[in-house]
């Protein structure tokens, strides 16, 4: 009985920690995929990354799937190798500024780290050094604007629905596809919440009732 009771503590304990409010899991590096529901045409059907989160400064995002009709060479004639790589409209604010993603093995100056080997610059110096360096959309991609959310916004958003709360690895952040990348992102939430519905109805009571009467019987 004991052994019973302790697995399914175990179970309880795992179903509270990933079953809870989305916005617990909210930090740098955090992926944000719009709800098919959010007509703001300046996120619909948007995927984001955070690049800054701080709860008492607010988060600021990046739009990683809105290509534009706008190439490198276009922003940056002057670079050579500045090809037809498109720019990315990464929000609404700010759109006269560029900033890129980059991948490093390591840190490098002026850049700040994301995820992983996902750094984030705004110097114009490393990113024209990158576009003269040929640096491919697998690994250099430069956007116009941002997002961004004052202390508590966004963890409001998230409580309405407007948002689901994703952890990827970079790959995500330079998906070879990014027009389809909502849609993909969007039917994997769909299937974990429909699987989550398969599962019970709620966690409480799935293991904390069962869990309870088993220990009066300990």
């Amino acid at each position: 009985m004991c052994g019973k009771l302790a697995i399914g503590l175990v179970a309880a304990a795992f179903c509270f920690a990933g079953g809870n409010q989305a916005e617990q899991r909210l930090s740098t590096g955090s992926i944000l995929v719009a709800s098919d529901k959010l007509a703001d045409p300046n996120f619909a059907e948007s995927v984001i990354l955070i690049v800054h989160y701080d709860p008492d400064e607010g988060t600021v995002g990046i739009v990683i799937n809105r290509r534009t009709e706008i190439t490198l060479s276009q922003i940056f004639p002057k670079i050579k190798h500045a090809g037809a790589d498109p720019v990315y409209m990464g929000g609404p604010v700010g759109i006269t500024a560029a900033q890129a993603l980059l991948r490093s093995p390591e840190k490098t100056e002026q850049t700040t780290q994301v995820l992983g080997d996902v750094y984030l610059t705004g110097a114009k110096d490393v990113i024209e050094k990158s576009i003269g360096a040929h640096t491919g959309p697998s690994k250099f991609r430069v956007y116009v604007g941002y997002a961004g959310w004052a202390p508590g916004q966004l963890e409001t958003e998230i409580q309405l629905g407007a948002w689901s709360v994703m952890n990827r690895g970079p790959k995500v952040v330079f998906d070879e596809d990014p027009d389809s990348l909502w849609t993909r992102l969007t039917h994997e939430s769909h299937l974990q919440i429909a699987f989550s519905n398969l599962m019970g109805i709620s966690c409480s009571q799935i293991f904390v009732e069962p869990i309870q009467r088993a220990a009066q019987h300990v």
